[in-house]
């Protein structure tokens, strides 16, 4: 049976889609890592920083990758003050460029 072009069409459609995901999922899964191996869990689950439970809702992957990359920066814009009442500020962590990449999948995935 000889495929029409839009058979040919939904199938590039799907592979596409799929890769996507994938790749998605791939830096989802890298971002937690980091997460652990940067010692995130123990602030941010100890209680001594805001829960991440829901960030992903509240700013988009560009805006987490710059927090996480430089959050001095980001408190600079804000005349200093945290983004969070009554935590302390973010300290700058010892993440490479491809780390805050990774992280900011994760955290963009917390809905």
């Amino acid at each position: 049976m000889k495929l029409r072009f839009w058979h040919w069409l939904v199938l590039a459609v799907c592979v596409t889609v799929s890769v996507g995901l994938s790749y998605r999922n791939l830096r989802v899964a890298q971002g937690e890592h980091a997460f652990a191996r940067l010692g995130c869990p123990a602030c941010h689950l100890a209680g001594g920083a805001p829960s991440l439970a829901h960030v992903g809702s509240k700013y988009d992957r560009a805006a987490l990758a710059e927090f996480i990359g430089n959050p001095e920066t980001v408190y600079a814009c804000r005349g200093h003050r945290s983004l969070n009442v009554g935590y302390l500020p973010m300290p700058r962590l010892a993440a490479s460029g491809r780390d805050v990449v990774a992280l900011s999948f994760y955290l963009s995935a917390q809905r």
